[in-house]
């Protein structure tokens, strides 16, 4: 007959050598129970883990593009709203214009025409979220200048250069508040208004006003789809109906004869409705761009639901079967605790 002895400590290491099992099984089901997928998706799913990182990958993808054109759709409101602004004071003042009397009141016009010129450039420089809407790509400049403060040379330096050029030149050789001006013909007005004073908006001179780019921004608003998002000052609009306020407070209207006047005041309401029908046009473009990319997140929201489901298919634990694999080794580790603590109190000496 043969005896093996079992010796104290090897009763006392015994249930110690299975708690750091129990205790590393117990944050499994923890993190498990809590996160409602797999602790370790690859040990789970074998094979199928490369299909579950793929799904997550695109739905990341999706994330982005959806927080992306969160921003691009506040951007297109934003410049919606400028549009609106920048057309109902065209608007107003183009009507203002058409009701005038035979003899109108010079002063309160050019002021008029001074104060919606101050307003369209302000406008233009409408900012959401430290970008400026009619920047085109040029989004961190501020898209005009002061018609007075720009260049140099100004916008308004230009306009006088212009004005005062020889006559061979298309000008008139004298400046806008010489008392020569009350002697400009009708026809020599007209001719300067769509000659040389024309081509200064038509122009490059247009910059010496606008540092917006003329290329707009292209936004991936889906994995398949990209479209135009932003718009500029250097549109016609923008550059018509800043023509038509100059014409008014800066070609000195107060000394022209009333027949020469005249053909600045008709001019101006022309470029005015003309310019208002080609910012409903970019204003149609915008909104084009906006219903385009809500309909595009709607769609992308639908994707990261189906994604998502099927993520879940692949990587969720039942929280049901989790918590009680968490209650199960809680008991586990409770037991050995309690039994390591009975098995130390052993001892030879009380039997002695």
């Amino acid at each position: 007959m043969k005896t093996t002895f079992i010796s104290t400590v090897a009763l006392w290491n015994s249930p110690r050598s299975s708690l750091d099992k129990l205790q590393d099984s117990l944050a499994k089901a923890n993190t498990e129970l809590t996160t409602g997928r797999h602790a370790d998706v690859g040990l789970a799913l074998g094979y199928k883990v490369g299909e579950s990182l793929s799904l997550r990958q695109q739905r990341a993808e999706i994330e982005t593009l959806t927080d992306t054109n969160g921003l691009v759709i506040q951007r297109l409101k934003t410049t919606t709203a400028a549009l609106d602004s920048i057309r109902e004071d065209a608007t107003k003042f183009r009507d203002a214009l058409v009701g005038l009397p035979l003899n109108p009141p010079v002063g309160v016009i050019k002021g008029e025409a001074e104060a919606y010129m101050e307003s369209l450039i302000s406008s233009l420089n409408t900012s959401v979220g430290g970008q400026y809407v009619f920047g085109g790509i040029n989004t961190k400049v501020m898209p005009a200048d002061g018609y007075a403060s720009g260049g140099p040379p100004s916008l308004k330096d230009l306009v006088a250069s212009a004005f005062s050029a020889p006559t061979g030149a298309g000008g008139f050789g004298f400046p806008q508040n010489d008392p020569l001006v009350s002697g400009i013909t009708a026809g020599d007005m007209d001719a300067f208004l769509d000659g040389p004073f024309k081509q200064l908006f038509e122009g490059p001179d247009w910059n010496a006003l606008s540092n917006a780019s003329d290329q707009n921004i292209q936004s991936l608003i889906s994995p398949m789809e990209k479209v135009e998002t932003s718009t500029n000052a250097n549109t016609t609009p923008m550059r018509q109906i800043a023509m038509a306020y100059t014409m008014i407070f800066d070609l000195g209207i107060e000394s022209l004869s009333p027949a020469t006047r005249d053909v600045v005041l008709k001019k101006a309401i022309n470029v005015l409705s003309t310019a208002i029908s080609g910012i409903i046009d970019v204003q149609a473009t915008v909104g084009t761009a906006q219903a385009k990319t809500e309909s595009a997140s709607e769609r992308m929201e639908l994707q990261k639901s189906i994604f998502e489901e099927r993520i879940g298919q692949l990587e969720a634990v039942d929280p049901t079967e989790a918590k009680v694999r968490v209650d199960q080794l809680m008991t586990q580790i409770q037991t050995s605790y309690s039994l390591t603590a009975q098995l130390k109190q052993l001892s030879l000496i009380n039997y002695l």
